[in-house]
């Protein structure tokens, strides 16, 4: 018992220092203690048996207590070394990714030297699947590539040299140098050369107690950073393709630096600035102008400010190469620039710029065109505000300009019109007035409207004024209103048609037959001639058939017209300039010999006027006078021919008288008394002067046909006039008369036929010695006009009739004592006009008689154009005091 007591006792003094063990709750020392006290207690309270029983339980709970501190302690072992394992696992995982990444395979041997012995062994082979893929290609056997990729790989590359920086005799293999490195952890680092000539770079290290062999595909190695490098070189490519369309651009633009000094600049820029090339105006810092700079410091301030989401945009007028151009400038910072590099560019808006002014100038105009229009215009905003009216507006409503300032609305303002008494009364004004604000809104507008626009009104007037209003949705939102003033046209209109009806009235009273086609070719207006002449129902008139339909009834009545009805047709009914030129006298015979006239004539507005005119008696007495003529004119031939016939059967036995008489006169058969002496000179004097009219009666006869010609050379005409007057002096000074020259000293000379010049003269000083009494003067004179030469003569004579005048250069036609034949005048007139002259006559009776002859200088072929007294502007030298004038030119 004392054994067991003592057992016991030493146990429970131990329990506290188990329990303390055990992780318990309660102190030591309080367990101590405690125990200790509950031991003398039991001991003294207790026998034998209850101790040991005590004792058993007390040992069973200490057992029990210890257990369960070794399970808590076993439990949070197993997770801290849980918790490390897989931060182990992690790492390795990493660790195997980073060799995954290398462009080539590597091997990790961890095996002991008998292992070596065994051959290549089972290596952990780690990299990327396209470096094994690729350095597997070097194996023999691909079924054992794919058991044991490692040991494949190896038989094949193992055989091979390896390539080291050592001498050639001390080149080995590469299996000996792995087996080096397995025994011995001998690196190394070289190359073996396949058969097919591949390099493979192998490297061999120690890593702790494990081996690598590195073995890396520079074609592997090549292919990715050849991908690298062409994304690089692309890249490149893109950044230097954008450099240079940058520097092609026909926009200035530049890089600055932090310190805002320029960088870069592209060939526009250096146009601009006008300088050599970039070096220039990086040395020099040339700007395009000095607000550039401030814009630049502007953005530099606002990138620091705003981080960066800002971007300068100006317009900076300069003045470039003289010429003014507006520039729209962007300054904005440089991503990847550092201290906020800027890049700018420079946009030439010269032409938006002066687009915009010119779009202001025609809104100026087109609003100053509007304040010019007679009608009213008013522009409404889209708040149905007054945006604009011109100054009619204000007239028409009588409003004062101070009122519309406050831009009232449309309601309102017609109500103010309203109140005054303005508008036209309606029964429902607001009814009215809400009709009249409904095209501000689309859905409630008229099914007739069209663009937008509002069917036109007309309002009628308090004041009598009638106006049509043409409403319209403007473009920008709002309406436009026109107040156009049809009081006057009303006005006229109602003229017009009365006047049509007069007109209508006037066209059935006269004896044509009229009509009028519009441009398609129907007929739009007849009268009642028009209806009779060709027989047509007024009923089918009415209708305003097509021409076509009356052409049948025109073939019906005329005689195979039916080209002149297509060609009337296309005169109705054609635009070409050609078909527009009217038609005059042309005729059509009808199958009852009836001839009418018709003509037409284009109108204005685009119709035709076609007329018909019954000229059957016209055409009846017209062929009676064509007959009259003609037997006038065989009478006129014949005895024409007749004359001829005779003047040339006289000359023969008339030259032979004149040679007798001459014989007689020069007495060469015998002396002659007295008388038969004036017998002989009056016989040679009548025979002379009828055989210079038979002369000039076969000249006539010559020039009526056509076959005198004239012998045109150069000719002196002051020579020639004092010829003529030194022959007309003998007569002069039988007449005593007085004969004077007046010529001008710039007379020069003229292309003509001299010898015909000389008849002219002789025949006009013999005209004025006849019709000049003794003691008168005859002048015979020339001077220069330009092209023209007048040769003239003028005498003091009786003068000439204004009668008598017009007959004057006809033929056989004489007035007066001493007048001859009538032939000299008629000469003169034919020569004159042979030349391409023409002949004019002034004269007054007692006062004497001017006649000019006009002669160009450059002969008959000139073609001179010869105008009426009245409007050639000529000044001629007229007789004194002239009143009547005449004057004979060539056609």
């Amino acid at each position: 018992m004392g054994a067991i007591k003592t057992t016991i006792l030493g146990g429970l003094r131990r329990l506290p220092t188990v329990l303390a063990g055990s992780a318990c709750l309660l102190p030591t020392s309080a367990l101590a203690q405690g125990a200790e006290t509950s031991t003398n207690a039991l001991v003294s309270g207790m026998n034998s048996t209850v101790i040991v029983m005590g004792g058993a339980i007390m040992l069973a709970v200490g057992a029990v207590t210890y257990a369960l501190r070794l399970a808590n302690s076993s439990r949070s072992m197993s997770l801290t070394w849980s918790h490390k394992l897989a931060d182990m696992e992690a790492r390795l995982d990493k660790s195997e990714s980073v060799l995954a990444a290398h462009p080539g395979l590597v091997l990790v041997w961890h095996d002991s030297y008998n292992d070596i012995d065994t051959g290549w062994g089972r290596p952990r082979v780690l990299g990327g699947p396209a470096a094994l893929a690729s350095i597997l290609t070097f194996a023999d056997d691909a079924a054992a590539a794919l058991d044991n990729p490692a040991a494949a790989l190896l038989n094949k590359l193992g055989e091979l040299p390896l390539e080291e920086e050592v001498a050639p005799e001390d080149v080995r293999k590469l299996k000996e140098r792995i087996r080096e490195l397995r025994a011995h952890g001998v690196a190394f680092s070289g190359a073996v050369v396949t058969d097919e000539g591949r390099s493979i770079d192998v490297d061999g290290r120690v890593a702790g107690d494990q081996v690598t062999l590195w073995l890396t595909d520079p074609a592997v190695r090549l292919a990715e950073d050849g991908g690298v490098i062409g994304k690089a070189r692309d890249r490149a490519a893109d950044l230097h393709g954008a450099l240079n369309h940058l520097d092609r651009l026909p926009m200035a633009s530049w890089r600055r630096g932090p310190d805002l000094k320029l960088e870069w600049t592209n060939n526009a820029y250096i146009e601009m600035v006008e300088a050599i090339n970039l070096e220039e105006v990086i040395e020099n810092q040339i700007e395009i102008d000095p607000a550039f700079r401030k814009l630049a410091a502007r953005a530099q301030e606002e990138f620091s400010r705003s981080s960066g989401r800002r971007i300068i945009d100006d317009i900076v007028v300069v003045n470039i190469r003289g010429m003014r151009r507006v520039l729209r400038i962007m300054e904005q910072p440089m991503h990847g620039a550092g201290d906020a590099g800027l890049g700018g560019i420079a946009i030439d808006i010269t032409k938006l710029d002066k687009a915009q002014e010119d779009l202001k100038r025609h809104q100026n105009a087109y609003r100053k065109t509007l304040d010019q229009m007679p009608s009213a215009v008013a522009v409404f905003g889209a708040t149905q505000q007054l945006d604009y009216h011109n100054q009619a507006f204000l007239e028409l409503w009588k409003l004062d300009d101070a009122e519309l300032r406050t831009r009232p609305y449309h309601g309102e303002l017609l109500d103010k019109l309203h109140h005054k008494g303005r508008l036209p009364a309606y029964a429902d004004y607001s009814k009215w007035k809400e009709n009249q604000l409904t095209l501000y809104t689309e859905s409630q507008l008229d099914e007739r409207s069209i663009d937008g626009a509002a069917p036109d009104e007309i309002w009628s007037l308090p004041n009598g004024k009638t106006l049509r209003v043409a409403r319209q949705r403007h473009p920008l939102g709002g309406v436009v209103l026109i107040f156009e003033d049809i009081t006057e046209n009303l006005r006229l209109e109602t003229d017009f048609n009365t006047q049509i009806s007069v007109q209508r009235a006037t066209l059935n009273n006269l004896a044509e037959g009229v009509a009028v086609f519009a441009s398609d070719g129907k007929l739009r207006l007849y009268n009642s001639a028009f209806q009779k002449m060709w027989q047509f129902d007024a009923t089918a008139l009415s209708e305003q058939p097509d021409f076509d339909v009356l052409a049948k009834q025109f073939d019906r009545l005329a005689t195979e017209q039916t080209a002149a009805w297509s060609n009337l047709k296309g005169r109705i009914t054609s635009f070409a300039p050609e078909d527009r030129i009217p038609i005059e006298h042309a005729e059509v015979v009808l199958k009852d010999s009836r001839t009418f006239a018709y003509a037409t004539a284009p109108l204005p507005d685009g119709a035709t006027l076609l007329t018909f005119l019954d000229v059957t008696d016209s055409r009846e007495r017209e062929k009676e006078l064509q007959e009259r003529n003609e037997w006038l004119e065989t009478a006129d031939r014949i005895k024409t021919k007749f004359v001829n016939h005779i003047s040339y059967n006289l000359r023969n036995p008339l030259n032979t008288i004149i040679g007798f008489a001459e014989m007689l006169e020069t007495e060469m058969f015998g002396t002659l008394n007295d008388r038969q002496k004036d017998y002989a000179a009056s016989i040679l004097s009548a025979s002379n002067h009828l055989l210079d009219l038979i002369n000039d009666i076969i000249d006539l006869a010559a020039i009526d046909a056509g076959k005198l010609d004239l012998e045109v050379d150069e000719m002196q005409v002051r020579k020639t006039l004092e010829n003529a007057a030194t022959y007309a002096a003998l007569k002069a000074e039988d007449s005593a008369i007085s004969l004077k020259l007046d010529i001008s000293e710039d007379v020069g000379a003229i292309m003509a036929d001299e010898k015909r010049i000389k008849q002219v003269l002789f025949n006009l000083l013999a005209n004025a010695f006849s019709f000049t009494d003794e003691g008168g003067q005859v002048t015979l004179g020339a001077d220069r006009d330009g092209n023209t030469i007048r040769i003239w003569v003028q005498d003091t004579g009786r003068g000439v009739s204004p009668e008598d005048q017009a007959k004057a250069f006809d033929r056989f036609e004489s007035r007066g004592p001493g007048a001859g034949a009538g032939l000299g005048l008629s000469l003169v007139k034919s020569f004159v006009e042979l030349h391409g002259g023409w002949v004019r006559l002034s004269s007054r009776e007692g006062r004497g008689t001017l006649i000019s002859c006009h002669l160009p200088t450059d002969g008959p072929d000139t073609g001179t154009v010869i105008k009426d007294a009245a409007g050639s502007g000529e000044t001629l030298l007229e007789a004194p005091d002239s009143e009547e004038t005449t004057t004979f030119a060539a056609e």
